[in-house]
């Protein structure tokens, strides 16, 4: 079961990826699409890390989601690959992009693990506030 939740994840990510890459524009040659790709994407592997401890989802649909979706819709080489380029165009878009994604891709993710944890904090103490008299 954990070969086809994997198969399938990894063409869903596949397909999630390449439409967002050709519905993002890419201005001044910056690589946008893969930027967001990447942030989108830690932020929802944090997310779902920290839902899937909480639910006990199975391990199957764990792997087929974060190895297959999230691992085929992110890209590191791709990253490398237009950091590169971007360097031989131009050095401070590249130093950037680069920054943006080193700092954004893990603070992303945090804040994604982050997330459920905050949101239930912050609805308890929504329903124990005393309403306004």
């Amino acid at each position: 079961m954990i070969y086809i939740a994997l198969v399938v994840g990894g063409i869903v990510g596949g397909l999630l990826r390449y439409a967002m890459e050709t519905w993002l524009p890419a201005p001044w040659d910056f690589p946008w699409s893969t930027l967001c790709i990447n942030l989108t994407g830690s932020f929802i592997l944090g997310l779902f890390y920290q839902i899937s401890q909480e639910r006990l989802i199975p391990p199957w649909m764990r792997i087929g989601f974060a190895a297959g979706v999230i691992g085929s819709f992110t890209t590191f080489s791709t990253f490398c690959l237009e950091t590169s380029d971007l360097f031989s165009v131009h050095l401070g878009l590249a130093a950037l992009y680069a920054l943006v994604s080193m700092i954004g891709g893990p603070l992303l993710a945090w804040l994604g693990d982050a997330t459920p944890v905050l949101l239930r904090h912050w609805s308890r103490r929504q329903a124990t506030e005393e309403p306004y008299s």
